[in-house]
């Protein structure tokens, strides 16, 4: 029995074989697999891709796995990243706080000696602005008054650096101040120098001071001198004072010398006087401060200052503004009231003895204020910071004592002392007193308030 592959051959070729001639054409058409072969080769086939869509999805599992590992690896190191570049602004900001917080002033340069960056402190020293200084040559800022040994130019050049070194710097306005300054090369992670800082501090307010103190020194030592030589003549003057009262006496009111003899007495009593505020300027201040009610005690003053001035012929007008309740202070009465009645008799001097002074007491934060104001001629400016000095007067006749030795009482106070226009016209002393705590309320007191 012929196969089903070979019948379909022979058949086929039966069928060409009645086709026309020059039309046949052999063709062997391979024989159909049976359904069970169709399906064994199917079920391979999807066996074979189920398979391999294993093996995808196995490969996908694990891609999967290995990103979200990336993925949590990448997020860790970002939050790392994060925070790290939160800290290190913190600390950026901490340190240029604190550079800007520095009373000193801080400039930095590259290698190009051009500067960029100074702190605050820096720009209020030079009264520059930073924006104006970025950018620009270091040694521009010093308009020629730089020393050339002592820069930073020549520091990134291998030159010494320097430490505590004084420096004028140029303004704009051309007002030269001194600095103390000091350098250091800046150096990066390799030690590599990278530019250049210098930190430097204004003189100005040392060197007034350093004036100050040698100027007070020599007047201590002036003031010891003329004591000594004020003792050694007060006896003298006394016997002077006494012949010529005896003398005036013997030659009587008709006497036409009795004028010469007048003079003599007026003259030695105005020495008399400037000895006496000499050796109270050169005594030891015997301060004994009390607490008291200043308001009362300014009244007391003003009363005894009002009588003085009747019992001399003086219209000089004094009116005294207080607040409405007590002002506790802790002040020396003696002291402190012959410092206020010089500061009245100055003021009657500069109204030329017809006018009003008023004296105001008020509190505020730094302490107690009592300004006497006047109406009279101000204080030039060119001498308002000379007028409490030892020995310096404008009046004629003056001893410069007065105002040295008002200072000198405030100063035992812990208080200030100064002088400023009023307007229109006119002059106000001021002086501020630390003010004391109140007074606590007990039995005393309140039985004294009834």
């Amino acid at each position: 029995m012929r196969s089903p592959e070979r019948l379909y051959t022979y058949r086929t070729m039966v069928k060409q074989a009645d086709k026309p001639a020059g039309k046949r054409v052999a063709k062997e058409v391979p024989p159909k697999k049976s359904a069970e072969e169709q399906i064994a080769v199917f079920n391979e086939t999807f066996e074979s891709f189920n398979q391999t869509l294993k093996q995808v999805n196995d490969s996908y599992a694990r891609l999967q796995k290995r990103y979200q590992k990336l993925s949590d690896e990448l997020t860790a190191t970002n939050d790392k990243l994060l925070q790290a570049l939160d800290q290190n602004i913190q600390t950026r900001s901490f340190l240029e706080n604190i550079l800007e917080s520095l009373t000193s002033g801080v400039m930095t340069i590259d290698l190009d000696g051009r500067i960029n960056s100074i702190n605050k402190a820096g720009c209020e020293i030079l009264q520059v602005s930073a924006e104006s200084l970025i950018d620009q040559a270091y040694d521009k800022i010093y308009d020629g008054t730089l020393r050339r040994p002592c820069s930073l130019t020549d520091l990134l050049s291998n030159g010494p650096g320097y430490r505590h070194v004084e420096k004028l710097v140029q303004l704009a306005g051309g007002q030269q101040v001194p600095i103390l300054v000091s350098s250091s090369c800046i150096h990066d992670h390799d030690g590599e120098v990278v530019g250049a800082l210098e930190i430097f501090d204004d003189l100005t307010e040392l060197r007034r001071m350093q004036e100050e103190m040698a100027q007070v020194k020599s007047l201590a030592a002036l003031g010891e001198v003329a004591a000594v030589v004020a003792h050694e003549v007060r006896n003298p003057l006394n016997g002077i004072e006494g012949f010529a009262s005896m003398l005036r006496e013997e030659l009587g009111e008709e006497h036409p010398k009795i004028g010469y003899v007048d003079k003599i007495i007026a003259g030695v009593g105005k020495l008399n006087r400037s000895v006496s505020s000499l050796l109270d300027y050169a005594r030891d201040l015997k301060h004994d401060p009390q607490q008291e009610d200043l308001c009362s005690f300014l009244k007391e003053t003003i009363d005894y200052f009002r009588m003085d001035l009747g019992a001399r012929g003086i219209s000089t007008r004094i009116e005294l503004k207080t607040p409405a309740t007590e002002v506790p202070c802790l002040f020396d009465r003696e002291n402190l009231s012959g410092a206020l009645i010089n500061l009245f008799n100055n003021a009657s001097e500069a109204m030329d003895h017809a006018g009003r002074i008023t004296v105001l007491a008020e509190t505020h934060s730094s302490g107690v204020a009592i300004d006497v104001i006047d109406e009279g001629k101000s204080v030039p400016d060119e001498i308002k910071g000379q007028i409490f000095t030892p020995f310096f007067t404008t009046r004629e006749g003056g001893t410069g004592l007065g105002l040295a030795l008002v200072r000198k009482v405030i100063d035992a106070h812990k208080g200030e002392i100064e002088v400023h226009d009023n307007k229109p016209r006119g002059s106000v002393f001021r002086v501020v007193l630390p003010q004391s705590a109140p007074r606590p309320q007990g039995r005393e007191g309140q039985a004294g308030s009834r």
